[in-house]
């Protein structure tokens, strides 16, 4: 077995070739075999050139695993997840087939644009507290235990991003889920449907749970290239309360080319977690054509080597360095200039952006939001795969946020939760100790960065963990996780249904 041959398990994100990251484009160019599900090769088909290309059908993703891990006796593989491979993709499986066969020093999970970012970035939307991600594909698990996600998501008025709503023979589940949410004072709530987000075809529009649930013909528009974004409390942006379906006036047509508008005067670009590697092609060329980079010291630092106009940070409070980069940006937008405003990870994940794109900001001006690798992927794909299933992202401000972990997680959820200080985790390890001692953790501060620091291991460990800061992550992997040659791996069920 060449020793030099790596596994990539590449997320090459939602289907435009612009969500793609550099650093997954470099994965498929690097390595000599590509193992995926045909349509989503189809998606990268420019990078396969010269290249040994394995391509197998839906329900064949053990097979693709046990593939790519037997071809790295050859060279190096690329095994091919769309969106995020932590996003109900192939991470879990793939380090999981991997583990007792290689050394797990030479898997690479290769975080992506999952399709929720994707298109809250589309819509405008930002989750400013938290957010739910659940699949309503109960293939690998158990309905009761969906349901059970669903209600207490529901219960603490959590947006919800919705995968895998309803196919040709699941159309029941999509209904029931509705009314959970209705049944919990939800039926006004937004909802926004996705379709085929940044692929060909794409297509978004609003309407309300209520809406939804009362229309036939609406829930029949919903398919398995559908994503679904319920509101809750702490989402901003998109529509706004307008109280009318569409974005615009009804259902808008379907657009035929997915890219972003090159006309768009101000672009909200998020530039991931810290590595440029990680930037998406799409961030690369605005930013390269930028005439103005605005954003904190760190991000103009990560472009610059990309960075086309001039870069500005500003000074003062957080709040007067916001408005101050808003109104550059404005009066860039005025004079016909292009400016960029830069935020860390994904623009629409507990950032600032959700000032810029309030109505009163920026006025009439075309706004492009550019979504970014979110530092709940990149930290996940540093430690392994402690996503795959169901998971719940919390902004970590709240004073109860241990509280909501612990109910999270007694769900079934596994649970991030940013700005963490290092040294203030006791509570919420405790409390996650204390329902799972066997749940494994992960903190991860600085993801990416040269000064990165990772910690893995069990509730109490990182109760008091080997390094102080800002800026951490913190893990609590799903259920069926175990640590495995110090990676996190999660069983997301195929072994309920394979043998393997």
């Amino acid at each position: 077995m060449p020793s030099e041959s790596k596994l990539f398990i590449v997320g090459i994100g939602p289907g435009s070739g612009g969500l793609l990251t550099r650093r997954a484009k470099e994965a498929i160019e690097r390595s000599e075999f590509v193992v995926g599900y045909g349509p989503y090769l189809d998606l990268v088909s420019g990078l396969l050139g010269g290249k040994a290309v394995s391509s197998t059908g839906m329900g064949r993703e053990v097979d693709r695993a046990k593939e790519a891990v037997d071809l790295l006796d050859e060279g190096s593989v690329a095994l091919v997840s769309s969106g995020d491979p932590n996003v109900y993709g192939m991470a879990g499986l793939g380090l999981e087939v991997a583990s007792g066969k290689v050394d797990l020093d030479r898997v690479e999970v290769v975080p992506g644009i999952t399709s929720f970012s994707a298109a809250a970035s589309r819509a405008g939307i930002t989750f400013r507290e938290s957010v739910a991600v659940i699949s309503l594909s109960d293939l690998l698990t158990p309905w009761s235990e969906i349901e059970k996600r669903a209600k207490i998501s529901s219960e603490m008025k959590m947006p919800m991003a919705i995968y895998n709503p309803r196919s040709k023979k699941r159309t029941w589940q999509l209904d029931r889920i509705l009314d959970i949410v209705a049944e919990g004072g939800g039926a006004d709530q937004d909802l926004l449907v996705a379709k085929s987000v940044s692929r060909r075809g794409e297509a978004l529009w609003w309407t309300s749970v209520e809406k939804m649930l009362e229309r036939e013909e609406q829930r029949q528009k919903v398919d398995m290239f559908t994503l679904l974004i319920v509101g809750g409390e702490g989402m901003a942006g998109g529509r706004g309360g307008s109280g009318e379906d569409g974005l615009v006036k009804g259902e808008p047509a379907p657009k035929a080319d997915p890219e972003p508008s090159p006309g768009s005067r101000i672009n909200l670009v998020g530039v991931g977690p810290g590595d440029p590697a990680h930037l998406t092609l799409e961030a690369e060329e605005i930013i390269g054509r930028s005439d103005l980079i605005l954003g904190p010291e760190r991000h103009l630092q990560a472009v610059g080597g990309i960075a086309g106009g001039e870069m500005i940070s500003a000074e003062g409070s957080f709040e007067e360095r916001i408005r101050a980069r808003l109104c550059a940006a404005r009066e860039a937008a005025s004079k016909g200039e292009t400016a960029s405003i830069l935020f860390g990870g994904d623009p629409s994940v507990f950032s600032s952006s959700w000032r810029a794109l309030e109505p009163s900001v920026l006025g009439q001006t075309e706004v492009h939001v550019s979504p970014g690798v979110g530092a709940f992927s990149a930290a996940a794909s540093r430690v392994g795969a402690p996503l795959v299933g169901d998971f719940a992202l919390l902004s970590g401000r709240d004073d109860d946020t241990p509280d909501r972990v612990s109910r999270l997680a007694e769900g079934g959820f596994a649970v991030v939760v940013y700005n963490q200080n290092a040294s203030k985790l006791a509570a919420t390890a405790d409390a996650a100790s204390a329902l799972d001692p066997e749940r494994p953790f992960s903190l991860v501060q600085d993801a990416t960065r040269p000064e990165e620091m990772i910690s893995v291991g069990m509730a109490a460990d990182l109760a008091r963990p080997n390094f102080e800061g800002l800026r951490c992550t913190l893990i609590l992997a799903g259920p069926k996780a175990r640590i495995t040659d110090g990676r996190i791996i999660t069983r997301r069920g195929y072994q309920t249904k394979y043998d393997y």
